[in-house]
């Protein structure tokens, strides 16, 4: 019995999970977890064979999922099932531990019985491994080893039974040729080799081969030279090395096609995102012109409530207007070619804070920017983006009745230059400074801070095109510093 925890909020992808693996499996036990305390529960019972986990869910993410997974059981395998991932994401998931990552589309989903079944048979061959090496170790620690003792001119002149085992003989006469013919070594007589080292092959009458390991020294006392050496079955370690090198191949061989498969899925959906978000600017249009005309000509004419209702559609078709541009951009930084020079951050940072007076206006802001700055390495327009998204957000995330303060400062490291974006707003929890880079991820409601949730998506992006990277250090109800790390200009 295979016992599969499924780990997704979403009932209809449960069930989809479901029957796929039910296609692959005849004798099945699935433990569907939707919340942080089934998911504890499931944890402290245990006795699960494999996790199947989406990456986006309400009250954790799939890279959590993992390392508590791995912390508590780190042999247990995992797959991530997921929509909402990206190619950083899976990589990070794999050096976490994970065994396979798989897009959770239409034309995924057969895959996944197959993909389940192949992390469990991968197992299964680490644990055959495993009980191989562990019958070795018995052996080695009965002393299975064959002891025996030869003249310096080959003959055979004692042993224990061990020695006669291994041979599959009953006395030293049976060995006596295998031995002259194969493990005696003329060399053993110059004072110049005093012992020697050979692994060797040795045919049973079944049909079977045997591994040998032989180890034998030159030993002299009182005029006289004889051979003493040591006899080990290494068969079973052979044929364990064989299989892990196989297994090795075969894995890598797997890796190179998923990344390769992860690789067009990405480029597949960046294309589509460009698409659709082309597509539909248009109509977005259309809505917003005829919205602003009714407004402007006829508002008069209409109902209070048939203002508003008005008012409404213009402001939802304005953000998706918005919405549209910042997916627009998105997909042209994955795709579009950022030569890098020579950019004073003093200057890209005044244009920052110039782009942004209106809001900056509205609401008082302060902005302080310590100076001199330095000069990197970037994109000047993408770098521009960059610091307007960060500089936008620092404004607007505060306490109402608040006035924001943000202040700019740059340090030096070895390779790197970090700049600062340090505010007074309300703070991020820990628990979600990796998530608010993703897509669409926001942690409040659009009714009490607008926004798309790309913003910081596209920073991370434009950070990454231009040889760099980002993050953050928050403290709730205090503020949150953003970092940017780009490459020194040596100019």
């Amino acid at each position: 019995m295979v016992h599969i925890l499924v780990i997704d909020d979403n009932p209809t992808d449960r069930l989809l999970v479901k029957r796929e693996l039910e296609r692959q499996f005849s004798q099945l036990q699935i433990t569907e977890i939707s919340d942080y305390k089934l998911f504890g529960e499931a944890l402290n019972r245990g006795k699960f064979n494999l996790v199947i986990t989406d990456y986006q869910l309400r009250w954790t993410n799939g890279l959590d999922v993992l390392k508590t997974i791995k912390a508590s059981y780190p042999e247990c395998p995992i797959v991530m099932f997921t929509n909402t991932g990206n190619e950083e994401i899976a990589v990070e998931a794999m050096k976490s531990g994970l065994d396979d990552y798989i897009i959770k589309s239409p034309k995924h989903y057969v895959r996944l019985g197959v993909a389940v079944r192949a992390v469990l048979d991968r197992v299964a061959a680490w644990e055959r491994v495993a009980r191989l090496e562990h019958q070795l170790n018995s052996l080695l620690e009965r002393l299975n080893v064959g002891v025996f003792r030869a003249s310096s001119e080959g003959k055979l002149l004692e042993s224990n039974q061990a020695f006669l085992r291994l041979f599959d003989a009953s006395n030293l006469a049976d060995v006596q040729g295998i031995y002259r013919q194969q493990l005696f070594l003329q060399p053993l007589d110059s004072r110049e080799s005093r012992s020697q080292n050979l692994e060797i092959t040795f045919p049973l009458a079944d049909g079977r081969v045997k591994w040998i390991r032989f180890t034998q020294y030159l030993y002299s006392a009182e005029g006289e030279s004889t051979i003493e050496g040591l006899v080990e079955d290494i068969t079973q370690l052979k044929q364990a090395e064989l299989a892990l090198r196989e297994f090795n191949e075969s894995l890598e061989d797997r890796v190179r096609e998923r990344t390769a498969e992860l690789e067009e899925v990405n480029a597949q959906l960046e294309s589509f995102t460009y698409s659709v978000s082309h597509d539909l600017r248009a109509p977005v249009r259309g809505i917003l012109f005829f919205a602003e005309m009714l407004l402007k000509d006829k508002a008069s004419e209409l109902e209070a409530t048939a203002q508003d209702y008005l008012y409404r559609i213009n402001d939802a078709a304005s953000l998706m207007n918005t919405l549209i541009e910042n997916l627009l951009e998105y997909s042209r930084l994955s795709k579009a070619n950022l030569p890098l020079k020579a950019v004073s951050l003093n200057l890209i940072v005044a244009r920052s804070i110039a782009q942004l007076e209106t809001q900056i206006t509205q609401t008082q802001a302060r902005i302080t920017v310590v100076e001199p700055m330095p000069s990197v390495l970037a994109h000047p327009p993408t770098l521009l983006q960059v610091l307007a998204n960060l500089l936008s957000n620092a404004i607007k995330f505060v306490q109402p009745g608040i006035e924001p303060q943000v202040r700019f400062y740059a340090e030096t490291e070895e390779e790197y230059i970090c700049l600062w974006v340090e505010d007074n707003g309300i703070g991020i929890p820990s628990e979600f400074h990796e998530r608010i880079f993703g897509l669409f991820d926001r942690l409040h409601g659009q009714e009490v801070y607008s926004g798309t949730g790309i913003g910081l998506a596209i920073a991370r992006k434009g950070v990454e095109r231009m040889g760099g990277s980002i993050g953050l250090e928050s403290t709730l109800g205090i503020g949150t510093r953003f970092w940017l790390k780009l490459r020194k200009c040596e100019c």
